[in-house]
């Protein structure tokens, strides 16, 4: 009876053990905050964690960072519009981020230029206005179309 031994051919070696390269990477490479995969090759450092550069993206509509600009919230990376969608900070009227003055009326938010009366489209005061079917109105269109 022949018995060849074969040489053990593309291992790697950690504390004195041998290991295939799939559980080397598996159990020793770092791993990615996107995948959770072994990176092999090339990543990103941010938010306290490495990234394959395709895995880097925003959480929520998986798109790249434009000039690698991001926005973090609770540790992973978002573009601007989804950052402030989980916090809340977009704008009702118009749907954009709001990074200056507020107006927070009926359990929303929006820039001051677009709390309007939703008939008369008139800027409003977060004081003065009245509220029907989820909508703001001014006090006279008010009065118009409801009294």
């Amino acid at each position: 009876m022949l018995s060849s031994v074969l040489p053990l051919a593309g291992f790697h070696e950690k504390d004195g053990k041998a290991y295939c390269r799939k559980d080397y990477f598996d159990m020793f490479a770092p791993k990615c905050g996107g995948c959770v995969r072994a990176i092999l090759e090339n990543y990103i450092s941010a938010l306290n964690s490495l990234w394959h550069p395709e895995c880097f993206v925003c959480r929520e509509c998986f798109t790249p960072f434009v000039n690698g600009s991001f926005f973090e919230h609770e540790g992973q990376p978002y573009c601007e519009a989804h950052y402030h969608e989980r916090r809340g900070s977009l704008c009702s009227g118009c749907q954009k981020p709001i990074t200056g003055r507020c107006i927070t009326a009926m359990a929303k938010k929006f820039h001051p230029e677009h709390f309007v009366c939703a008939f008369c489209l008139k800027q409003l005061n977060k004081g003065t206005f009245k509220e029907q079917n989820d909508k703001p109105y001014c006090q006279s269109c008010f009065i118009k179309l409801f009294s």
